[in-house]
């Protein structure tokens, strides 16, 4: 009669820490950007501004 042995037991592993994402340097985290609003056929810049989605990160912040 032959003895089998058993595999030894697999022990569970530690989650590996994830590096801190870095924040986005076009909106410096924020998520948002602003821009110069331009009217006209010559594209002639008034005083206003918009802000709208940082087009880097999309939002989120972080690059």
């Amino acid at each position: 009669m032959t003895t089998e042995k058993k595999a030894p037991a697999r022990r569970p592993q530690s989650p590996k820490p994830t590096p801190a994402a870095e924040a986005c340097g076009t909106c410096d985290g924020s998520g948002e950007t602003t821009t110069t609003v331009r009217v006209g056929r010559k594209r002639r810049e008034i005083g206003a501004t918009q802000s709208g989605l940082c087009p880097t990160c999309l939002g989120t912040g972080t690059a």
